[in-house]
């Protein structure tokens, strides 16, 4: 499906570019994909009509497949552009009428100038029919001038004659050689004052505040609508005329800002300086006889160009020397501005213009003369106008439709609102009964984890009170063992029997007589050290010393023993036994020794 049919400000997808230089005309049917173009068709001709060779580059495109139809853009030479400068910011832009005004003000004058550069003698110089010698004999002559080969008289007989019929009569050209430059001339230039302008907006100028520069292009109305009705004839729209040169200024790269472009036509040469993206100085070069390399050279210096600033060149035809040799005659980098689409029958020129045409490259860098004048503020135009009051009506259907839906959505939510509560009585119902059984369970399990909670209080304290005290005991006892020892007593044992089952602490002193609570009492802790002395009194000493240290540590010394007996390294000596016992009552509170007795006598063996 066409959209452009319904939405006719969109930009094609599909656009046919012709180009011509007055004598010859070039077609191309370009396609864009993603951000870039593809040539499908190509076609070009001779013919000096331009409305035959319009017919001849189209039958070509359709005999190898092109549909026909559709948009179309042109390059001509009768369009000119300049910038000019205006007291319009850019960002506050004037209404499209008041504009129109402005702009043909500054850009009448100068394409009636530039119209002057399409008169027949220009037109057979720049053909080679004759040379520019002859030219000036001619106009010599034309203007009463005497020259060499004639006299006064002969001059004022020939004054005020046409250009193109004195030089036949000279013999200069042929009559058909006129005529094709007289049909060539009638696609270049028109007698009529109107114009029409399109613009593009550049940057300010530097030394007057508050002016900008504008691109302008322009041609003359009858010319634009003539080559209009001739594409219209073929089943084609022409959508806009564009200059001959200056249109690939659209394919330099758009970090670019800082730039030089030279572009060359045969006869014909532009040179454009960019700086800050937007045009600063824009010069047009025609001199039919010229090489590309003079024109590139003036072109440049004319500019007046820093030397360090990039130089991009677009050349047709094609001529890859003319980089090199630029290079060389400028000493400065030159890069070609080459596009992928450009080459057999596309000027980097048309490629610039339809990336324009079809929203692909800057909008600033190339200004063409649409068809129908300058479209005004988006906001103005008719087809938005039409969009916008056609997605209102939609919004208001759709705002329609919403309510009904919601006021819908409402009742249905509200039946089922109703159900779901007597669903949820019954479910209640369950869930009450349910929870009834859950309750019992939950009893039972409170139970059963208080059990639980008690052994782990139990274990909690064994791992946070007993085993810490524990430690600290017996890094006591051995503390205080070492204390106690001399040079005449030797450890030989230290044990801890099993305390699986609690000693009565009556047993634990079968020697003494047990009194009315050392029958409840027990052992909380006891030590077994065997050791030997060297004498009867060390014996005695010890066992008193250990007495003495072991009630700082609530350890009372019970069942010491001392005996004759053989020691390390067979030495006669006394063995000596005792036990170190820790006494708490039958709830397990241990007994604190304020005035203990340290210690008892040992019985000796």
């Amino acid at each position: 499906m066409k959209f452009n049919r319904f939405i006719p400000f969109a930009a094609p997808s599909q656009l046919l570019v012709c180009e011509t230089d007055g004598f010859s005309l070039r077609a191309a049917v370009l396609r864009r994909a993603d951000h870039d173009l593809n040539v499908l068709y190509r076609a070009q001709t001779e013919q000096v009509d331009m409305a035959e060779g319009l017919s001849d580059v189209l039958a070509a495109l359709k005999n190898q497949g092109w549909q026909g139809g559709g948009a179309a853009i042109l390059l001509s030479p009768a369009v000119f552009s300049t910038l000019v400068e205006l007291p319009v910011n850019p960002k506050k832009p004037r209404p499209l009428a008041q504009m129109l005004e402005l702009v043909r003000w500054e850009a009448e004058p100068l394409l009636l100038q530039h119209v002057t550069r399409w008169s027949v003698g220009h037109l057979l110089v720049g053909q080679g029919y004759m040379t520019e010698e002859q030219a000036r004999a001619v106009m010599d002559l034309q203007q009463g001038k005497p020259s060499a080969n004639g006299n006064l008289a002969m001059a004022e007989q020939f004054s005020l004659r046409r250009f193109g019929d004195l030089a036949v009569e000279m013999g200069y050209i042929k009559r058909s050689q006129l005529n094709a430059c007289l049909t060539g001339q009638e696609w270049l230039k028109s007698g009529d004052e109107a114009i029409e302008c399109g613009w593009a907006a550049q940057g300010a100028v530097e030394d007057i505040p508050g002016t900008y520069n504008w691109l302008v292009s322009c041609v003359h109305r009858s010319l634009l609508q003539r080559w209009t009705d001739a594409f219209a004839r073929h089943g084609v729209k022409l959508r806009a005329m564009y200059p001959l040169t200056g249109c690939s200024a659209a394919l330099l790269p758009a970090a670019e800002s800082n730039a030089v472009l030279l572009e060359t036509q045969p006869g014909l040469g532009l040179g454009a300086r960019l700086a800050g993206g937007s045009y600063t100085a824009l010069r047009h070069y025609l001199h039919p006889n010229k090489a590309a390399l003079d024109i590139c050279l003036e072109s440049y210096h004319a500019l007046h160009a820093p030397p360090r600033e990039p130089v991009w060149l677009a050349c047709w035809p094609p001529a890859p020397e003319l980089a090199a040799e630029l290079e060389h005659m400028l000493e400065v980098d030159i890069q070609r501005l080459p596009h992928a689409a450009a080459g057999d029958g596309v000027s980097p020129g048309m490629c610039g213009a339809a990336y324009h045409a079809l929203g692909l490259g800057e909008a600033t860098r190339c200004a063409g003369v649409r068809v129908g004048g300058p479209l005004p503020p988006v906001a103005d135009r008719l087809e938005v106008r039409a969009a916008a009051l056609a997605l209102a009506l939609f919004a208001l259907l759709g705002v329609a439709e919403l309510s009904l839906w919601v006021r819908k959505s409402s009742v249905d939510s509200y039946k089922q609102q109703v159900d779901a509560s007597w669903r949820s009585i019954d479910e209640a119902v369950k869930r009450i009964n349910a929870k009834t059984a859950e309750i019992g369970q939950i009893k039972d399990k409170i139970k059963s984890l208080r059990g639980e909670q008690s052994r782990l209080e139990n274990l909690a304290h064994f791992y946070d009170q007993d085993i810490p005290e524990r430690m600290y005991l017996v890094k006591g006892v051995l503390g205080m063992l070492q204390t106690v020892v001399d040079d005449e007593v030797v450890i030989e044992r230290l044990d801890e029997p099993d305390k699986s089952a609690a000693k009565p602490a009556a047993a634990a002193n079968p020697a003494q007589p047990a009194g009315p609570l050392d029958a409840k009492r027990i052992e909380a802790e006891h030590f077994e050290l065997e050791a030997w002395a060297l004498s009867d009194s060390a014996a005695q000493t010890f066992v008193k010393r250990v007495g003495d240290a072991a009630a700082n540590w609530d350890l009372q010394v019970t069942e010491s023993k001392v005996a004759f007996g053989k020691g390390p390294l067979n030495a006669n000596g006394f063995t000596i036994k005792l036990r170190l016992v820790k006494l708490a009552e039958p709830d397990g509170k241990i007994i604190r020794l304020s005035n203990p007795k340290s210690y008892e006598t040992p019985t000796f063996e």
